[in-house]
């Protein structure tokens, strides 16, 4: 009966370890929700993903927590890029990763069809909820996928769309150019190189505010990766995942 017992215990125990932390917010007609999928008290790394869309890093991120205890939150709308909403009659998006530095949310919010210091306040305060996960971890590690050609490793190089953004980079002959590493860390970028994995180093001099979770990671100097792989590579981004892993395990 006391083996009984206890075996429920557990069970209940693990349920408990393993609820989700769900952190909504309303935007207009919209529901988001900041959501804490997987946790491990132990570990003081953060997987992210704030692009629902990005379906790849999401899968690989959740084939990769089976074998390995991981923090993971994402945000949660409608499985999309932006987050549309209407408020006060305005037709409204915002991409939230451009949503860290009032000169992001600027532009995003009128690129999305309009500014309003209503709206800027209300993505603001899913940024500042973002922010405050981040202090609880060392390194933050942000998942995200891209497309064929149009975003890749080469778009860092010298000649590139990106190239001021860039300090250093590594391109590797052994991978394809669409999956590589950001990060704003000079020794794990040393320790990507190592690796010859793709990789670039942020400028910490000068770059593009763009209101990115990079962005904000470099000007407070928070340990950032972001691991890029295009859309179904999702082979490719769990192996990344795991190397990630491992080299922050021995940092």
């Amino acid at each position: 009966m006391k083996s009984i017992l206890f075996f429920l215990l557990l069970i209940i125990f693990n349920f408990q370890s393993m609820a989700q932390k769900n952190i909504p917010f309303q935007f207009g007609n919209k529901s988001v929700v900041w959501t804490n999928v997987f946790e491990n008290k132990y570990s003081n790394v953060l997987f992210l993903n704030v692009h629902e869309d990005e379906q790849t890093s999401i899968e690989a991120i959740i084939k990769v927590s089976a074998e390995r205890e991981l923090n993971f939150w994402q945000l949660k709308h409608d499985s999309t890029r932006r987050i549309s909403f209407k408020d006060n009659k305005h037709n409204m998006s915002f991409d939230p990763n451009r949503m860290f530095t009032f000169k992001g949310r600027y532009k995003t919010l009128k690129d999305g069809g309009k500014f309003t210091f209503r709206s800027n306040k209300l993505v603001k305060l899913l940024a500042e909820e973002v922010v405050s996960t981040l202090s609880s971890f060392e390194t933050v590690v942000a998942l995200h996928n891209n497309t064929d050609v149009n975003y890749s490793i080469k778009s860092y190089a010298e000649g590139g769309d990106e190239a001021e953004n860039t300090s250093a980079i590594h391109i590797s002959p052994t991978w394809d150019a669409d999956d590589f590493i950001y990060t704003t860390d000079y020794d794990l970028f040393l320790a990507f190189k190592t690796l010859d994995l793709n990789v670039i180093y942020q400028n910490d001099k000068k770059f593009v505010n763009d209101g990115s979770l990079s962005v904000y990671c470099g000007l407070n100097n928070i340990p950032y990766v972001n691991i890029e792989t295009q859309l179904g590579h999702l082979e490719e981004q769990i192996k990344l995942i795991n190397l990630v892993l491992d080299v922050l395990k021995e940092k």
